[in-house]
């Protein structure tokens, strides 16, 4: 990303992202899975666990990634109708 698609998307992250996850479908997945995660960590030993946490923090760098390449498609389409 250049500098100004950064600094736009950073923007973009902080301040307008959260306005559309606001449906009911997002939080009763939202919720789903955090009880999901918190009911594993409760049954699993601890050596499991940190795997676990591990494995999620990987799924969030992963998403964070998709959600910059998500940026970047929906930026360059919109260049492309101006």
């Amino acid at each position: 990303m250049t500098d100004t698609v950064r600094a736009l998307y950073d923007y973009v992250l902080e301040n307008r992202f959260s306005a559309f996850l606001t449906d009911r479908e997002y939080h009763t997945v939202d919720s789903l899975v955090e009880a999901h995660l918190d009911a594993l960590r409760r049954e699993l030993p601890q050596d499991q666990r940190e795997r676990l946490d591990k494995l999620w923090d990987a799924l969030g760098d992963q998403r964070g990634i998709e959600l910059e390449a998500m940026f970047q498609a929906a930026w360059a389409a919109a260049r492309e109708l101006a």
